[in-house]
């Protein structure tokens, strides 16, 4: 499956991911960095969408050093990057891979460190993700937990 620019979160039909859900899908991504045999030192959350999946990765795999990398409406703050350092391996860690832009952009700034993507869910199986927990097979859009507003 190719990415539909049509999808979006105004023109398609929804899936909403509860919080079970969620933890599934962690334990999945865990339990496939455990067989990989590979140790992180630090886990970077792309905001806003990677910070509570980071978290809960962090959580599983003992992991105690979490930054952020900054980015908001589609950009990233390169003035409020953290400073990552040669001798370190980073998990970076967001909730969807899904038009490749955010993972292009974070890529370019942390290609030259030893670094591994991991995404909750993709929206296609062929990209330059190797830790993915769910890929998807239709053009809904996912509303994650932490996404949900309430209306009172």
């Amino acid at each position: 499956m190719k990415y539909n620019p049509q999808i979006s979160e105004e023109n398609s039909p929804k899936e909403y991911c509860t919080w079970c859900e969620i933890e599934v899908l962690v334990e999945k991504l865990t339990r496939a960095i455990h067989r990989s045999g590979k140790k992180y030192d630090v886990i970077l959350a792309i905001t806003h969408g990677g910070i509570i999946p980071a978290k809960l990765v962090a959580r599983e795999l003992t992991i105690n050093h979490l930054q952020f990398i900054p980015i908001r409406n589609k950009k990233l703050y390169m003035q409020e990057m953290p400073s990552l350092v040669e001798d370190r391996k980073y998990l970076i860690v967001d909730d969807i891979y899904d038009t490749g832009d955010t993972f292009a952009k974070v890529f370019d700034i942390v290609k030259r460190f030893d670094s591994d993507f991991a995404f909750l869910m993709t929206r296609f199986k062929d990209n330059n993700a190797k830790l993915i927990a769910r890929v998807l097979n239709h053009e809904k859009w996912i509303v994650f937990p932490w996404e949900r507003k309430r209306y009172y």
